[in-house]
């Protein structure tokens, strides 16, 4: 690995460490932190395997599933608007489910850049009806070098053995905006001398997506996230 290579990778982790928020830095836990504990190693699941392309998605707890929103798939008008959904059930009712929930970014249909879909996530009342959305957030910009871009969010659902991911529709047009990271000037521990300007990046939402869900059963609604 190149010094030049060291230095930007180094240069992204500083930005990580530096882009905390929300209830992150309320508990005063970076992202870092929060980011291991709960996608990385310090979270040890089984590994990501392919949802089916259409009809409901079984989500086993600890074991993360990878789906695509495209083109093809249904649409249904809730609350917020009609949308594209995919319905996951969970094997069984849990009084309280952690949600932690991927976005990756995404090549944009048209024009240049990447896009990202926002998940809104609709609890299945009695047979037919759906809950008011909850949505993911806050959502937390992960960003590396040779790493897809992805968001990472996480949020816990009540009594809930069937919800639906889709999104809010008046999102659209609309986009993403990360906290802003500050211009970072620091030697790295080879010696290496580097220097980054102040960034804020920007992610149009789009109707379609690819999206990494993780359940898992939680004691009460105030853990797991």
């Amino acid at each position: 690995m190149s010094v030049w290579t060291r230095g930007l990778i180094v240069a992204f982790a500083l930005w990580s460490a530096l882009a905390s928020a929300g209830p992150i830095s309320a508990v005063t836990e970076t992202f870092h932190d929060w980011k291991e504990r709960l996608f990385g190693k310090g979270h040890p699941v089984a590994e990501v395997v392919d949802a089916p392309a259409a009809g409901a998605i079984e989500l086993a707890t600890g074991h993360p599933v990878r789906l695509r929103l495209v083109e093809a798939t249904p649409q249904h008008d809730f609350s917020k608007g009609r949308s594209r959904f995919r319905e996951i059930v969970l094997p069984q009712t849990l009084a309280h489910a952690a949600v932690r929930v991927q976005v990756v970014a995404q090549r944009a249909h048209k024009g240049t850049g990447n896009t990202v879909f926002k998940p809104l996530l609709y609890v299945q009342s009695g047979e037919s009806g759906w809950r008011e959305p909850v949505e993911v957030k806050p959502l937390h910009l992960d960003i590396r070098p040779f790493r897809k871009t992805r968001l990472l969010g996480c949020v816990v659902l009540d009594d809930v053995h069937k919800f639906a991911l889709a999104t809010d529709p008046s999102a659209i047009g609309k986009s993403y905006v990360s906290e802003v990271r500050e211009a970072i000037k620091a030697p790295t521990k080879s010696g290496f001398y580097y220097s980054t300007d102040a960034i804020k990046a920007r992610l149009p939402y789009a109707q379609t997506g690819v999206l990494i869900l993780e359940v898992s059963a939680e004691k009460d609604a105030d853990s797991g996230c």
